[in-house]
């Protein structure tokens, strides 16, 4: 979709749903059977600006509030997977092919210290620490402070007047109070699943001078897990509820100011009517569609190779991360398209990020992927991926796992050994409602969905970067 389709969908919309014409001989306003008055439709568009200007943070919000909902967490609890991710967790853009680890913790209580192992021959982290706007403040891992040694992070409210320790601690300095760290076990060569999660048991998290608390863990595998934002009347709701909380950033005055005047107000009850709510529905949905509509054109505008139909799905700012914050203004269309199908970038993406996505904007013909076909993506032997790839397939409508009996969402290098291979080396992974017959090994159930599709490369080595390696496009099968 290019802009034009763009701008004409958001036209649409402000004319569908919203428009109101003052005439100057009688200053009274004019309003479709939308709304009933001015007022109404004032509402409407600031909860719209209002969705897609709190996506980065209504997101990590609901990754925080589904987590909570699991049995037995709670701040300071660390969710550590046994093995990766299955269909029934719920969660934008998840992996298949690793198994997270996960952690939320409120500063409003003191500073936290996180405790990290260092990389042993069995598995390493690689993640982040992200504050309430998902804003990265600390990596972990090779990748990370600590450089794969091991340590303690210190991670510091804002405004903190308290004592803190001179040495032995690496210093976070958070400018909001909730936060949330998600890592990935990466297994090392030779190494199983449960080496990766017996490695996670070795982290410790507590509050600064309560040491002696015994970190708790909890696996997350046995338990359903509904993480995706809420594209209703109740994605305000969550607008409040995290600034009720968190410090207004002086970029967030003006919005905070229009959110003042639907009722969203710090130290005050939201309360909106039912008809408000009707109203506030309206707008989360309209929201919701116009940032799809975002996420479309920002895959078509990254292409990676010239004559193929795969776009490089990480695509940061102007200062090479994901702030979108410039000089004279917040990129808020850009920030929206790159955050709504996408949780927990890295602070800086680099000139050779240590992993990288790409997903299919169309098939080899140059036609869009549709709901009840069966596609096939053929890995070569020679794919570019130092530790591992994986496929990936979600519902295009929430870009979360598709619920099915096998709990498959994906497959990958460490699948190989239990699939079909090609006698060249190279491997097929299939998806669609139905398997090929005598293939279910290499196939990923869409169960009628439109499916959406991330090809993960874990360490893209120089065949990727110059190019010489071309990924083969999708192709339809039936």
């Amino acid at each position: 979709m290019d802009m034009k389709n763009i701008s004409l969908t958001l036209l649409v919309i402000l004319m569908g749903l919203s428009s109101c014409q003052q005439t100057r001989d009688t200053k009274e306003s004019s309003t479709n059977n939308k709304f009933n008055s001015i007022e109404e439709q004032v509402a409407y568009q600031r909860a719209f600006e209002a969705v897609v200007w709190a996506t980065p943070a209504t997101a990590i919000y609901r990754l925080r509030e589904g987590f909570l909902d699991v049995p037995g967490v709670d701040d300071n609890v660390v969710v550590a997977y046994s093995k990766p991710a299955l269909s029934i967790h719920k969660a934008i853009t998840a992996n298949t092919a690793t198994p997270y680890i996960t952690a939320y913790t409120d500063l409003r209580n003191g500073p936290v210290v996180l405790e990290v192992p260092a990389v042993s021959k069995k598995a390493s982290l690689y993640g982040q620490v992200v504050d309430a706007w998902q804003s990265t403040i600390a990596g972990v891992g090779p990748s990370g402070a600590d450089k794969g040694k091991g340590g303690k992070y210190l991670l510091i409210p804002p405004n903190y007047n308290g004592p803190i320790p001179a040495s032995g601690y690496i210093p976070v300095q958070s400018t909001t109070y909730r936060l949330a760290l998600v890592f990935r076990s990466i297994r090392g060569k030779n190494a199983t699943d449960e080496d990766a999660y017996a490695y996670t048991q070795s982290m410790k998290m507590y509050y600064l001078g309560d040491k002696t608390t015994e970190t708790k863990f909890v696996d997350g595998i046995p338990h359903k897990l509904n993480t995706l934002p809420r594209y209703d009347y109740r994605a305000l709701e969550d607008i409040h509820a995290i600034f009720s909380v968190e410090p207004v950033l002086e970029r967030d005055k003006v919005m905070m100011g229009m959110l003042a005047s639907i009722g969203i107000e710090k130290g005050k009850p939201f309360n909106p009517t039912p008809r408000m709510k009707e109203i506030f529905d309206m707008a989360a949905k309209d929201a919701y569609a116009y940032m799809h509509n975002l996420v479309d054109q920002h895959h078509t505008d990254g292409l990676y190779w010239e004559d193929r139909n795969w776009s490089f799905v990480m695509r940061s700012d102007n200062a090479d991360g994901f702030e979108f914050v410039s000089e004279d203004q917040i990129q808020l269309d850009k920030r929206a398209a790159a955050w709504s199908f996408f949780t927990l970038y890295p602070k800086k993406l680099g000139e050779r990020p240590a992993t990288v996505y790409l997903a299919p904007t169309a098939d080899d013909a140059g036609n869009a992927l549709e709901a009840g076909n069966l596609y096939k993506i053929t890995i070569p032997k020679d794919i570019p991926a130092k530790q591992f790839w994986s496929v990936t397939v979600y519902d295009d409508v929430t870009w979360a796992f598709i619920d099915n009996e096998m709990e498959r969402s994906g497959l990958g290098l460490f699948n190989t050994p239990d699939m079909q291979m090609n006698e060249d080396g190279s491997v097929d992974v299939y998806f669609g409602p139905e398997a090929p017959k005598g293939i279910e090994s290499n196939w990923v159930p869409t169960e009628g969905k439109k499916p959406y599709v991330w090809l993960r490369l874990y360490g893209p080595d120089e065949a990727f970067w110059d190019k010489s390696f071309v990924m083969p496009d999708v192709q339809l099968v039936k």
